[in-house]
């Protein structure tokens, strides 16, 4: 490909997404690798026709000593024969490691952008420009894909604290730009770890992305085509889904939201998803709702706040409970529920509280967190079938029956207190675990059905806990 065509293309994009307008100052992001000295390159020598300000920055992480450091040094002396302003700044990641821990490439990105947005708001630069390319969509969806969230790729554009991040080169191959900087006679440096498959990223690239590209060499560009379209969709939703929350959300005295359940039913299901995001925004001021809520607790969220039979009640991160009650859905501050009526869903993962005195807790078999509890009264071993959860909390009602080990038959709950020698005062404060179909298999702190065991097997999927408070 000429470097005309070349050009036209990235011209093309820019003006189809709107990315950059004449008077735009726009900082690039350059790590000195093969990717974003070409964007520093074309952007710098394209600045004119576009009528804007160009600027490179670059961060050092320091994780390669001198190495890292000549990378900055490479991409000064470009800035130099270009004759545009350079940024340079470091983030000393292996000091943050070694005194908060994380994940390496986590670390490094929440350090180079926060430079990276201190920079645009201390030089007023507006426009953030970063070096993602087809194929990086391609590994990003892949990714996106395999951990179970919405594909929408790489943001063609985004926010960013002291203005907007832009990728220009997202319809662009590596091919291209590695044959532009042989063109353009450019030097550039890569980082080793890149051909590590130690990151999630480079095993994509390096054994999956090959592969599809192999069967379709297009399959990169159409993934863009394919990611552009989903983020456009997802504006709309958004948009349309903040019409409704402004419309038919309304606050208490102490600020927590309400809604009517019948107005919530009538939206489609894929507004009621997005106004549910925007509800739990809303009680954490915007903060970031922990992954293993978002696909257990929003899909339960989502199932009671659309139903209209009974009343139910649901734990939420921070001390929050959302209540479904006489056709109004409310959040609250969470408080101990006494109510014979409320039937309270227990989260996967989540310590819920029953009581003043107990917890309960399940999860996945394999849930590295049940080791880090020390004060657990009891565990227990369970199978049960998907169409059994999920699990729900309540207190007794007359009629409950238990299905226990070695039982033919299943027994009356009121017997088994009698047999148990629990008290009445007793009996109206134990809790009654039932299944999504209403089935008791649980009393904790009293009997378990027969789907649990004290001893852990194969066959268990499940594992349930109990602490005293």
């Amino acid at each position: 490909m000429t470097v005309d065509k070349f050009g036209n293309k990235i011209f093309h994009f820019i003006k189809e997404w709107l990315l950059i307008v004449p008077g735009n100052r726009v900082l690039v992001g350059c790590s000195g690798g093969v990717d974003s000295v070409a964007l520093l390159h074309f952007m710098a020598s394209n600045r004119g026709k576009m009528g804007v300000e160009v600027a490179a920055v670059h961060v050092d992480h320091m994780l390669r000593a001198e190495e890292s450091a000549a990378d900055g040094m490479l991409v000064e002396d470009l800035c130099k024969v270009l004759d545009i302003p350079f940024y340079g700044g470091s983030v000393p990641v292996p000091a943050i490691l070694a005194k908060d821990g994380g994940n390496v490439q986590a670390v490094c990105r929440a350090g180079r952008y926060a430079f990276f947005s201190e920079v645009m708001k201390k030089n007023g630069y507006g426009i953030l420009a970063t070096a993602h390319h087809a194929e990086d969509q391609l590994e990003t969806v892949l990714m996106q894909m395999t951990k179970g969230s919405q594909p929408s790729g790489i943001p063609v554009q985004r926010k960013l604290d002291g203005g907007l991040v832009i990728r220009p080169f997202l319809p662009t191959m590596k091919s291209e730009l590695q044959s532009y900087v042989t063109e353009n006679d450019l030097r550039f440096r890569e980082d080793p770890s890149n051909d590590s498959d130690a990151y999630m990223r480079n095993r994509f690239r390096r054994h999956v992305a090959p592969f599809l590209l192999t069967e379709n060499p297009a399959t990169a560009i159409n993934v863009v085509k394919m990611t552009g379209w989903l983020q456009e969709d997802e504006d709309l939703l958004g948009t349309l889904a903040k019409g409704h929350f402004e419309r038919i959300v309304k606050f208490t005295k102490e600020g927590l939201p309400f809604i009517d359940n019948y107005t919530f039913f009538d939206m489609h299901s894929a507004l009621q998803r997005r106004v549910i995001t925007l509800l739990l925004s809303y009680l954490y001021d915007g903060e970031h709702v922990p992954v293993e809520y978002n696909s257990t607790l929003i899909s339960q969220l989502l199932r009671h706040l659309s139903s209209q039979r009974g009343n139910v009640s649901v734990n939420l991160p921070r001390g929050y409970r959302f209540i479904r009650e006489y056709g109004k859905l409310t959040f609250v501050r969470d408080t101990l529920l006494q109510e014979t009526s409320i039937c309270i869903v227990l989260p996967k993962g989540v310590w819920t509280r029953w009581g003043n005195d107990m917890q309960l807790y399940w999860a996945e078999m394999d849930d590295p967190s049940i080791g880090l509890f020390t004060d657990i009264e009891n565990v227990m071993y369970f199978d049960l079938p998907d169409s059994a959860l999920p699990l729900s909390i309540r207190k007794r009602v007359d009629g409950d029956r238990i299905l226990l080990p070695g039982m033919a038959h299943s027994k009356r709950l009121s017997r088994l207190f009698i047999d148990e020698k629990v008290g009445q005062k007793e009996r109206d404060c134990l809790p009654v675990i039932i299944t999504a179909q209403g089935d008791v298999c649980a009393v904790p702190g009293l009997r378990y059905g027969e789907a649990f065991s004290k001893k852990k097997t194969a066959e268990n999927k499940y594992i349930f806990s109990v602490r005293k408070l």
